[in-house]
C-alpha cells in the first residue's frame, strides 16, 4: 500500500508526492522525549532530543535522539509543522467538547 505524504520544498510549491512504504531496515526504535535542544552552525542544525527524570527528588537529563538536517532541510519541516499547528489544536479542542464529562 503506498501512502500520500506531503514533502516540503522551499524555493516552489508542489503537490503532494506518492512516498513508497516507509522500511525499518536498521531497526530504529521510537523514544520519548519531553526536552529539546536546538544547535546550529553555519551549514546544520542538530536537534537533541532528551528525557527530564525526576526520580526521589533528583533530577537526571538522558539523552534519547541525535538529530542532524541541513538548515534547508530544517525550514522546509518548520513550515509543514507551522501548517499543522492550528489543525492540532482544532482537533484537540473538538475531542475536548465531545469527551463525557468526568464527573
Amino acid at each position: 500500500m503506498t501512502e500520500t505524504k506531503e514533502v516540503a520544498e522551499e524555493h516552489q510549491p508542489q503537490a503532494p508526492v506518492t512516498l513508497p512504504p516507509v522500511t525499518n531496515p536498521h531497526g530504529v526504535s521510537s523514544v520519548y522525549a519531553n526536552n529539546l535542544e536546538i544547535a546550529t552552525s553555519s551549514i546544520d542544525v542538530r536537534l537533541l532530543f532528551n528525557e527530564i527524570i525526576m526520580e526521589r527528588g533528583n533530577i537526571a537529563v538522558e539523552r534519547r535522539a541525535n538529530v542532524v538536517m541541513s538548515i534547508d532541510h530544517f525550514r522546509a519541516m518548520m513550515q509543514v509543522l507551522a501548517r499543522s499547528q492550528p489543525a492540532q489544536d482544532a482537533k484537540t479542542v473538538a475531542d475536548a467538547k465531545t469527551a463525557p464529562d468526568a464527573g
